[in-house]
């Protein structure tokens, strides 16, 4: 079962809501100005198996069309499911402008746990459980259809594991998932992995800001030293 709770801010509540009276004398004019805002909080429960795609438009709409100062928490109870759907989610939670906060409520397996380390920020229950391992699929249909489904399945998921996964295992770990190999991880493991996890993202970030800001640079240079050539006037 999923819900989200919206949150409006703007009045304060003590047995009845009641405007806050200005301060200041009514006869001067005020230095203060007073902006009114709100935002939206939503909480969503993933719990269960992750399912079609169209059992998440409440959150993958809400997520489109949140503003900046609105905030999710996504709780997590789950062993995973369709990889299409994750991927689905996970667009939602890169785009949004909003902050996305995913929290380990008791089970995070498989494909749960690519849309958990893609969240901004993090948070995991002490009874947390995390577990990575490779995709399970299956195909029907011609020998040579076969062959190309697994094929194209195996290069697909050899490039989301390394991306999902690097800063979180080692290399060599990621290896032996892609070979077969579980792994499992109490909360006390869990925890240690996120802030080594967490360092290589910013440091990866950094990385990919600063080679973008040296690629707009060299372009722009490289726009104002092309001078346009004169035209040559032959004599008549």
């Amino acid at each position: 079962m999923k819900h989200k709770t919206l949150k409006t801010i703007g009045k304060t509540k003590n047995n009845q809501d009641f405007d806050v009276l200005p301060m200041f004398p009514l006869d001067k004019p005020s230095r203060l100005q007073v902006k009114e805002t709100t935002f939206n909080t939503y909480d969503y429960k993933l719990f269960g198996e992750i399912t079609e795609v169209d059992d998440y438009f409440d959150l993958i709409d809400a997520l489109n069309y949140a503003s900046p100062d609105d905030e999710f928490i996504i709780r997590i109870h789950s062993g995973g499911g369709l990889l299409g759907t994750a991927d689905v989610i996970i667009n939602a939670i890169q785009n949004t402008p909003a902050r996305v906060h995913g929290h380990i409520e008791s089970l995070c397996g498989s494909a749960s746990t690519i849309i958990f380390l893609n969240c901004h920020t993090y948070s995991i229950s002490p009874r947390a459980e995390f577990f990575v391992h490779t995709a399970s699929s299956g195909t029907i249909g011609k020998e040579h259809e076969n062959y190309a489904s697994i094929m194209f399945d195996r290069k697909r998921v050899h490039k989301m594991v390394r991306d999902a996964y690097e800063g979180l295992l080692t290399d060599q770990e990621i290896d032996n998932v892609l070979k077969g190999q579980d792994y499992y991880f109490d909360a006390d493991e869990l925890g240690e992995r996120l802030e080594t996890y967490t360092e290589f993202q910013q440091k990866k970030f950094e990385a990919e800001l600063e080679a973008f800001q040296k690629e707009q640079e060299d372009a722009i240079e490289g726009s104002a030293s092309t001078k346009p050539k004169k035209k040559k006037i032959l004599p008549s």
